[in-house]
C-alpha cells in the first residue's frame, strides 16, 4: 500500500486559513466595490424602512439608504481598523515579550505593566481609551493595539522562554552567539506559529471591539458606515417587526469573525503537528 505524503495531510490542516481568508476575501472585494461604485449614503425617500425587496436585496433603514449597500461598505472601515491595531500590537508585543524573556532590567517592569492591563475589565479599558483621546480611526486602531498587546507579550514570552530550555539554544550560547542573534535566528522563529494565531485571535477580538465601541457611538463616526453603528440605529425598529437594519451588519459582523477564528484554529492545529 502505498504511504500518503505529508503534502495533502498538511493542506487538509491549513484548510481552515483558506476558508477564513476566503470568508475575509469576500468582505474586502464587497467593501472595495461599493466605496468605489456605489453612494452609501444615498437615500430613497419613497422606501424608507422598506424590508427586503428586488430593487433593495437588505432593505433600507430609517432614513431610506440601502442597508445592502452600506453592510458592504462598512467592512472598509471596520476590518482595516481591526487589522492595523492587531499588527501593531503583534510587532510590538512580539519584541516586548522576547525582551522580557531575557534576563535583563526591562523584564520585571514590562510584566508588571502588563498585569496591571489585564487587571481591568476589557470594556470599561475601552471606554476610558476612547473618552480621553477622543475617538477617530486612529485612535480607534491604537486602542486595538493596548488591548491585544498584553496577550502577545505574554504568549510570545511563554514560548520563547520554553524554547530558550532547548538544546539549540544552549549550544548556541555556548560557542558564543550573541543574545540578538539567538533571539532572531533561533527564538523568533520557533514562537512564530503561536504568534500567528494569536494574531487572528486578536483581529477577532478586535473586530467584537469596534462593533461594540460603534454600538455605544464612540466608534467611527457618521455618516462613515459601520456594523456597529448599523446595529444601533435599527435597534429601536426590531420590536416594529423591522429586523433587516440589525440582522444583516450583525451577520456580516459575525461572518468576520468567524473567518478570523477559523484562521486562528487551522493555524494552531498545523503548528501543533508540526512541534509533534
Amino acid at each position: 500500500m502505498k504511504a500518503e505524503t505529508g503534502r495533502p495531510r498538511r493542506g487538509r490542516r491549513l484548510l481552515g486559513v483558506w476558508v477564513g481568508l476566503g470568508m475575509l476575501a469576500v468582505l474586502f472585494a464587497g467593501a472595495l466595490v461599493t466605496r468605489l461604485w456605489a453612494d452609501t449614503d444615498a437615500v430613497d425617500v419613497d422606501a424608507v424602512l422598506q424590508g427586503p425587496s428586488a430593487d433593495h436585496w437588505f432593505g433600507t433603514d430609517e432614513t431610506g439608504r440601502d442597508v445592502f449597500v452600506r453592510t458592504l461598505a462598512a467592512g472598509a472601515a471596520d476590518l482595516p481598523i481591526a487589522l492595523g491595531g492587531t499588527m501593531i500590537a503583534l510587532v510590538a508585543g512580539t519584541l516586548l515579550g522576547l525582551l522580557a524573556s531575557t534576563r535583563n532590567r526591562y523584564a520585571e517592569p514590562i510584566m508588571r505593566v502588563v498585569d496591571g492591563f489585564q487587571a481591568f475589565p476589557l470594556l470599561i479599558l475601552i471606554l476610558v481609551i476612547v473618552q480621553i483621546s477622543g475617538g477617530g480611526m486612529a485612535v480607534l486602531a491604537g486602542t486595538i493595539a493596548i488591548i491585544n498587546m498584553p496577550r502577545f507579550i505574554r504568549l510570545t514570552r511563554a514560548e520563547a522562554l520554553h524554547v530558550r530550555e532547548s538544546r539549540f539554544v544552549f549550544f548556541a550560547e555556548v560557542i558564543g552567539a550573541k543574545r540578538s542573534h539567538v533571539l532572531r535566528r533561533h527564538v523568533l522563529p520557533n514562537v512564530s506559529g503561536a504568534v500567528l494565531s494569536q494574531a487572528s485571535l486578536g483581529g477577532a477580538l478586535a473586530l467584537g471591539a469596534i462593533g461594540a465601541m460603534s454600538f455605544l457611538g464612540l466608534g467611527i463616526a457618521p455618516p462613515t458606515p459601520s456594523w456597529g453603528a448599523m446595529v444601533q440605529s435599527g435597534v429601536a425598529g426590531i420590536t416594529s417587526g423591522q429586523w433587516w437594519p440589525v440582522l444583516f451588519p450583525s451577520l456580516a459582523l459575525v461572518w468576520a469573525i468567524v473567518a478570523f477564528n477559523l484562521i486562528a484554529d487551522s493555524l494552531d492545529a498545523h503548528f501543533a503537528r508540526e512541534v509533534q
